[in-house]
């Protein structure tokens, strides 16, 4: 890494050799923990999905009758969390238009990500957009969190709503993880530990060597289980890294969108 904020011997085997950090550095303020925290809390997609915790907790607290089943749910979560970013990643987020019946349709979510992937150093197009992230956060409520909690209803017995309770509050965690994890890798931020480092290094290559490997943003298990996670020295450079394979959108007009 060639630039003042590297530590060659530190991070030589973690950064790739092509890694140009000003593609990544929009903002020079943040390149420590506590800043890049302020910045996230400043946005709505943070605040909307802690206050979100805050609530579905009181809740949980004043239902009661918490056991060692309410330990299973997060467990559960933990265990299909990187699954399900790897498939939201791959199948909706690099979703290309297409078309139905002679209509042509393009989500929302992937024309938002593919102005992400056009300039990833542009905060705002880091962080879900409010009708994203209150859209993700609905959808949670009506599938991950019954899911999970019918799992170990069905399972373990109990009784389903304080469980329910439990799973949309530890649902809700994992989407602020994913949040925050997402917006610190597009940061100046430079990891201090291995583990977030491994991410923060796989995220940087989806961006700038290939998008169609290292889908995962707050963890590499999915992409290993999966295969999408190869030694970068064996991938070739992608030259729709950046576009996606849609070159006709206007990006700049459609960034407040």
């Amino acid at each position: 890494m060639a630039h003042a904020h590297a530590h060659p011997n530190e991070h030589a085997t973690s950064v790739p050799a092509d890694y140009d950090e000003r593609l990544t550095a929009e903002r020079d303020d943040l390149k420590s923990l506590g800043n890049c925290f302020k910045e996230f809390m400043r946005h709505f997609s943070g605040r909307a999905v802690a206050v979100a915790i805050v609530a579905v907790l009181g809740v949980r607290i004043a239902l009661g009758e918490f056991s060692y089943r309410d330990l299973i749910v997060p467990l559960l979560l933990l265990t299909a969390q990187p699954f399900v970013e790897w498939f939201i990643h791959t199948y909706l987020l690099h979703l290309k238009p297409f078309e139905i019946g002679g209509r042509k349709f393009d989500l929302y979510t992937a024309r938002a990500h593919r102005r992400h992937h056009k300039d990833p150093a542009i905060i705002e197009r880091t962080l879900l957009h409010p009708q994203e992230i209150l859209g993700s956060m609905f959808l949670i409520a009506l599938t991950a969190a019954p899911i999970a909690a019918g799992i170990v209803y069905l399972v373990f017995g109990g009784s389903f709503v304080p469980l329910y309770f439990t799973s949309l509050f530890f649902s809700y965690v994992g989407l602020y993880r994913y949040e925050w994890s997402h917006f610190l890798i597009h940061t100046p931020y430079i990891p201090k530990t291995r583990f977030f480092r491994s991410i923060w290094r796989s995220h940087r290559l989806h961006h700038y060597k290939h998008e169609d490997y290292w889908m995962g943003v707050t963890s590499n298990f999915g992409d290993r289980v999966l295969h999408t996670f190869p030694d970068q020295k064996t991938i070739e450079k992608s030259p729709t890294a950046r576009t996606l394979g849609v070159e006709t959108e206007d990006y700049d007009r459609e960034a407040s969108a």
